[in-house]
């Protein structure tokens, strides 16, 4: 199916108000900020609120920019660590569920892993059979552009695929800070970000009929990102199609000393250590030797969230590229390529 028919299954604009589900869905909830977070149990609340059967499984630990690691053939033992927000302590085994809600499981490994695990073990064990659906977020910062292929909300999200799983990556642009569950309050904005995920997920449901009966069609996902917006204005943002673009949200780089980075010393606990490293320019002055590639291109992901609204891309299976660029390379390879 065509991104242009893929059109007719949302809306250009929505309400928040979601109506009974045509049909409860078996849904993993995945992200790679880890299971203890307001963004994730924010999503999971939502969806059981709105009818459908919901389990979590996410990493121990954060895994922010882990991508599609695999950890092949390392086996998830024993925590060496408490988990991110301290609701399971070292000494715990390396998979396992929450204190007190067994549909929210934790892998100490990589939100691919993780998400493996949901489709794998933990699906199996509660529905018998694998997820209707996927959703990997909602994460703290969008993903938008060239930083989607180091992100681990988006690599998780195409593992699903991958495995035939209709998938949705959910980004939003704020909150950027982590927080725990527990401190989710009504009229958060986690739960504002967290009921566009389901008006979409109710909107696919309802219009299933456009896709041969199914949620999406085969090998097919979409990526969301959410512009920042004042509270209770969520219902008013346009939801927009989008292409993954080169623009982005953030851009990795390699420094010497970690130590003498802000991004590094805001997010590592305790502050960054005298150590190279990667980190990301996300806005403010740009390293000198730091080459970004222009984009304006309107309908970018980045660019459309830059413009207020509410990002879908739709994605697949894989990285093959548009028809016009493949046709040029035939074209350069025509001599030696068949």
């Amino acid at each position: 199916m065509q991104p242009h028919k893929l059109a007719t299954l949302l809306s250009l604009t929505f309400t928040l108000a979601v109506a009974a589900p045509a049909q409860a869905l078996n849904i993993v909830v995945t992200n790679d900020d880890g299971f203890e977070a307001s963004f994730i149990h924010a999503v999971y609340q939502r969806l059981k609120a709105a009818g459908h059967s919901v389990i979590i499984s996410a990493p121990a630990q954060d895994n922010s920019g882990q991508g599609g690691a695999l950890n092949f053939l390392r086996p998830v033992s024993t925590m060496t660590r408490d988990s991110r927000a301290g609701a399971v302590k070292a000494g715990s085994p390396g998979v396992g569920t929450m204190p007190g809600n067994t549909d929210v499981h934790y892998v100490d490994s990589t939100p691919v892993a993780s998400v493996l695990y949901g489709i794998d073990v933990a699906a199996q064990a509660k529905w018998g059979k694998s997820p209707d659906l996927v959703i990997s977020g909602i994460n703290y910062g969008n993903n938008t552009g060239i930083i989607n292929n180091g992100s681990g909300t988006v690599n998780a999200a195409l593992i699903a695929i991958n495995r035939g799983i209709p998938a949705i990556a959910a980004s939003a642009e704020a909150p950027t800070t982590y927080r725990s569950h527990d401190k989710l309050a009504a009229g958060d904005v986690e739960y504002e970000n967290a009921d566009i995920v389901v008006r979409i997920v109710a909107e696919l449901d309802k219009q299933r009929a456009t896709a041969g009966g199914k949620l999406l069609p085969v090998g097919i996902g979409l990526n969301v990102n959410m512009p920042k917006f004042t509270p209770g204005a969520a219902a008013g943002l346009p939801i927009r199609f989008s292409k993954e673009g080169i623009a982005s949200s953030a851009t990795p780089y390699f420094v010497s000393d970690l130590s003498k980075n802000a991004m590094a010393n805001s997010y590592i606990p305790g502050g960054a250590p005298a150590l190279p490293g990667v980190t990301l320019y996300i806005g403010g002055t740009k390293p000198a030797n730091l080459s970004v590639l222009d984009d304006t291109d309107p309908a970018s992901e980045q660019n459309t969230v830059k413009a207020g609204a509410v990002a879908v891309t739709v994605l697949s299976v894989n990285h093959q590229a548009d028809r016009a660029p493949e046709a040029a390379v035939r074209i350069k390879l025509n001599a030696i390529a068949q």
